[in-house]
């Protein structure tokens, strides 16, 4: 073999070991992410239903309001994230599973899919509002002029569609008729009204008292957040209003690390502030003032929520010291090779916030029945353990 030849195939050699090794180097660089990437669309048609099929309502009432049996899901802080939620349930399932006992009620089976819409249901139920305050909605019912031109007691009738849709009606029609209502403001003297945290639902609560069938609690069962997306293309919301972080906008940042108001209500309130500065930019564009469709700021609103719906991230080497901190080594191994209870990693499954959810609610009842017979309390996750337990299982032994 000539030495020149020899050279090439050492040549050939090293371009093919360079070209293996980015190969792995660029997988393994992904696969993480594509694993923490994982994310369930929040269905609320869809979660709604199974809330009520698999018995929620039952002790949860109906639209989570609460009941003598269950608490109220609404404006509920442990709903606020993904994470916040399945640690939720976790700690609170000992007592889930004893009230379904002592009621004799069949306790349900969940699937995968069924548990990721279900609590895709119970996060957006947290940002549902409770009943409002009608005394102080009368009180910034005058003080803010609507009296003025709807009556002192709100009968004029061309609110009545409004008021049988609920919040996002609500926040849909004084939004839409925005331009007629600054100008007859203005006419009277009057500034355009400043919407405090409590008062869109005070108004409601308010407005309902004088109609003569008050309608039956919001929902927002129908919101879809893909057409939520597509009103925001479409109605220029987007000529704005950016979504990244790093891309410049006219107006302000919406996207994942925005925080959001902690009610629906109180988002719609922030849309309705923002009227006025909206109207001046849209007139330094040379635009006409954007009307939404019915039911677009419902998908609107469910469509920004649902941007914070995201599996959370974390570290594989904080996972294990977690896994071990609450006792779940015990029975499933140190490294969840499983044990007195079945292996946990290596099984060609990705785990995500919800399938931890549908596991616990499949096998929870065996654990505490182990607990209890071994006289163990019963293990308390926090927020931060989420990510990374789910990194520890999903990074492979």
């Amino acid at each position: 073999m000539t030495r020149r030849l020899q050279l090439a195939l050492w040549l050939l050699a090293a371009c093919i070991s360079v070209t293996v090794l980015g190969v792995a180097l660029r997988y393994s660089s992904l696969a993480p992410s594509a694993i923490l990437g994982v994310t369930v669309s929040p269905r609320p048609a869809a979660g709604r239903l199974l809330f009520q099929r698999k018995g929620c309502a039952s002790c949860h009432g109906t639209e989570g309001v609460g009941s003598p049996f269950g608490p109220p899901l609404r404006q509920r802080a442990s709903l606020a994230s993904l994470p916040r939620l399945v640690v939720a349930l976790w700690n609170h399932a000992p007592h889930m599973w004893t009230a379904i006992e002592q009621r004799g009620l069949q306790y349900p089976s969940l699937s995968y899919e069924e548990t990721s819409q279900l609590i895709a249901y119970l996060y957006l139920s947290g940002m549902d509002d409770n009943a409002g305050d009608s005394r102080a909605g009368a009180k910034f019912w005058q003080e803010s002029g609507c009296a003025r031109c709807h009556g002192s007691r709100g009968e004029d009738t061309r609110l009545a569609a409004a008021l049988q849709g609920g919040t996002f009606d609500w926040t849909q029609a004084l939004w839409n008729h925005a331009t007629g209502m600054r100008t007859s403001l203005s006419g009277a003297g009057l500034d355009w009204p400043r919407f405090g945290p409590n008062d869109m639902r005070n108004l409601l609560a308010f407005l309902r008292l004088q109609s003569v069938s008050p309608s039956p609690p919001d929902t927002f069962a129908a919101a879809d957040p893909d057409r939520g997306w597509q009103a925001f293309q479409q109605r220029g919301c987007i000529r704005c209003h950016s979504l990244s972080a790093d891309a410049a906008s006219v107006g302000p940042y919406l996207g994942q690390l925005q925080k959001l108001p902690p009610t629906f209500s109180e988002f719609g309130a922030a849309l309705l502030n923002h009227v006025p500065q909206m109207e001046n930019a849209v007139a330094r564009q040379g635009l006409n003032w954007p009307t939404f469709a019915p039911n677009e700021v419902r998908d609107l609103t469910v469509f920004f929520y649902s941007l914070r719906y995201l599996e959370p991230s974390g570290s594989p080497q904080i996972g294990r010291t977690v896994f071990s901190w609450r006792g779940c080594a015990n029975c499933h191994g140190a490294s969840a090779e499983g044990g007195a209870a079945p292996r946990l990693r290596g099984k060609g499954a990705v785990y995500t916030a919800p399938r931890l959810a549908a596991d616990l609610w499949r096998h929870g009842r065996h654990m505490r029945e182990r607990v209890l017979r071994e006289g163990q309390p019963w293990p308390q996750l926090q927020e931060s353990d989420i990510g990374n337990l789910i990194a520890f299982l999903n990074n492979a032994p």
